[in-house]
């Protein structure tokens, strides 16, 4: 194992790369992975020498070349679901722009948004009584990709707080579950960790009180998924832990950049008469007067030409992270932040922001105490830069309500 992590630590592109900086050229030191991964160069020489050769559309499978690159593609559909823990009862979609367009998919296939201009224009959506509103639970820490689409949506969004450990307030959660027992939909869209702390989720214990409420269970391991394992489970036996559904950014993986977004959901959320995006290679049938759109979900709801490339390389950066390990990487990313976490302490003009002791990934966001407050964030990302060559960024990681 510890040569396959010192391979992906070689053959990281750009680790010795330089930046020009007011006192000279300095090495790279990238610290940015919670907003991007880095591409590898043995990922990108396989799809050179692999891939590429035989690339065309994967609309047709009666050319060879078409054949091969459905296959690659649908190959990575499958690892992906593999290494979800998901099913035949799920549908694995790649969905464009992160987990910002997983989850505006999943709106749109369940109905639960009114195009804004008709919306400006005949107030369609407050003519829907209170008492037939869905109802979307989100958490303290949610990033824009998790809250926006919501609000734009026909639902009524209601935060839930956190707690004193900054973890999701799961007395809070139960007691609004109660409260809004009788609405006809409710979900629970929440991420799985906080890209501002790195404060982890139990999406396990959330699931199951969800559940048990005849709620839905929804999670953006937009920041989680690099380093934790992803298990949507099966609600056969009586388990009530499992996801419905699941939103990722896989550009945020090594390995990861020139990915598209992740959907992975339970199937029997697909009740849409009409594609989210209807057009091409969502149809068996056309004529002057009439068509019909495939039944099959993952090719009715990957309209168009797809990105093909992108969707194998995230077939094959998932395996790569099944093959390192979850239980692996996280062992080695809680020792890293446990070290910096407790060398900071001993400065007492850091503040690390959240709780120490709560688990967390090796996200950490600080602030740099002055006499006269605080040093300006973009002050302190520019000075990393300049003088280290540190890559990282201030501001609210698009999570402003919560910053």
């Amino acid at each position: 194992m510890s040569s396959l992590i010192e391979t992906i630590r070689r053959s990281v592109i750009g680790s010795r790369e330089i930046v020009q900086g007011p006192f000279g050229p300095t090495p790279v030191i990238y610290a940015d992975y919670t907003a991007s991964g880095r591409a590898l160069s043995f990922i990108e020489d396989y799809i050179r020498d692999a891939v590429l050769p035989l690339y065309a559309n994967t609309h047709t499978e009666s050319s060879g070349t078409g054949l091969q690159t459905t296959r690659f593609r649908e190959e990575a559909r499958e690892i992906i679901r593999r290494c979800f823990g998901a099913d035949g009862e799920h549908a694995v979609l790649f969905t464009g722009s992160g987990s910002t367009g997983a989850i505006d998919r999943l709106v749109g296939v369940m109905g639960l948004r009114v195009p804004s201009e008709l919306e400006d224009r005949y107030g369609f959506g407050a003519s829907i009584p209170e008492e037939e509103r869905p109802v979307v639970f989100i958490g303290p820490f949610e990033h824009h990709s998790n809250e926006l689409p919501w609000r734009e949506s026909i639902a009524d969004v209601v935060q839930i707080h956190e707690d004193r450990d900054g973890h999701i307030d799961l007395a809070e959660l139960e007691r609004q579950l109660i409260a809004y027992a009788d609405r006809p939909l409710r979900i629970g869209s929440f991420s799985a960790a906080s890209n501002v702390t790195g404060i982890l989720s139990d999406t396990s214990a959330i699931s199951t009180m969800l559940h048990e409420h005849g709620a839905l269970s929804f999670w953006d391991f937009a920041a989680a998924a690099p380093y934790v394992g992803i298990e949507m489970r099966s609600p056969e036996g009586g388990n009530l832990d499992y996801k419905d559904a699941v939103f990722v950014s896989p550009h945020k993986l090594i390995g990861g950049p020139g990915t598209p977004g992740l959907l992975v959901a339970r199937k029997d959320l697909f009740r849409n008469r009409v594609p989210d995006v209807p057009g091409g290679g969502t149809v068996w049938y056309v004529n002057p007067d009439d068509h019909h759109y495939f039944d099959d979900i993952e090719h009715r709801e990957e309209g168009g030409t797809p990105a093909i490339v992108e969707s194998i390389r995230a077939g094959l950066i998932f395996q790569l992270k099944e093959a390192v390990g979850a239980e692996v990487i996280q062992e080695r990313e809680e020792r890293f932040v446990h070290r910096a976490i407790h060398e900071w302490e001993q400065r007492p003009e850091v503040e690390v922001l959240g709780s120490h002791e709560a688990e967390r990934l090796s996200i950490v966001s600080f602030v740099i105490k002055h006499e006269m407050g605080y040093l300006h964030h973009n002050f302190v990302v520019a000075l990393l830069n300049d003088l280290f060559g540190i890559q990282s960024r201030g501001g609210c990681s698009c999570a402003g309500p919560y910053g």
